[in-house]
């Protein structure tokens, strides 16, 4: 597990000092269209909230692709540390919790172009913005919409990888991998973003590597819990 995670590492600063000689097409499209869309100043949405932004979970806020984007997609540098990690994990079925504008959908998929990628939106509208940008960079994912505690019992079979990119909690965090710990295959990991969000999610986190001290890792913004 450690030469997964050494090598992915190594790669992705390789990149970071050599990212004009180590292009890629596709991933230049995805940066390219988060680039356009933090610009998009004028598009404004109206969102359903969820997680731990959502004082009353499901309200509608009115919010600009921009902001969207700017806050909460996954941006360029991040999405190239993920698709390290996942390239080398070489899975072949991925759930994603928290599709939000698909950004990191589209990364793990220029990471595992063959998988099979299921990935899950409470909100409709940004789901479908989402489906958008997968047709539009040539994509075909499963997107599932609907809350986490919802969907996550409608799905069967054996992940290789579980991405949680949704419900910044601690509480949502434990409860995501207690739901799904058995249905990832030996061998497989749990990459969490953002544990260090805040000192809730920071705290969640903790608890998980007490939970699996000699399975987990952190990498910049992930915990890696490895099966």
């Amino acid at each position: 597990m450690e030469a997964v995670i050494g090598e992915a590492v190594f790669r992705y600063l390789r990149w970071r000092v050599q990212r004009h000689l180590l292009r890629s097409p596709f991933l230049d499209s995805i940066e390219h269209l988060y680039r356009r869309l933090s610009r998009a100043r004028n598009v404004i949405l109206p969102v359903e909230m969820y997680g731990s932004k959502a004082g009353n979970p499901g309200q509608v806020a009115r919010v600009s692709l921009a902001t969207l984007t700017r806050k909460s997609a996954t941006p360029p540098w991040k999405g190239r540390l993920l698709y390290d990690i996942v390239r080398q994990a070489k899975p072949k079925r991925i759930l994603e919790l928290g599709t939000h504008l698909g950004f990191g959908t589209l990364y793990l998929a220029a990471a595992a172009p063959h998988a099979d990628i299921h990935t899950v939106e409470a909100s409709p509208v940004l789901s479908e913005k989402a489906r958008l940008h997968f047709r539009l960079l040539g994509i075909k994912p499963k997107v599932h919409v609907g809350l986490f505690e919802e969907v996550i019992p409608t799905l069967a079979g054996e992940w290789h990888i579980l991405y949680i990119d949704g419900d910044h909690r601690a509480t949502a965090l434990q409860r995501y991998v207690s739901l799904l710990y058995d249905s990832i295959r030996p061998g497989g990991l749990i990459i969490c973003d953002d544990i260090f969000w805040n000192w809730d999610m920071l705290n969640g986190w903790r608890v998980l590597t007490k939970s699996y001290p000699e399975k987990v890792y952190s990498v910049g913004p992930f915990g890696i819990v490895f099966k």
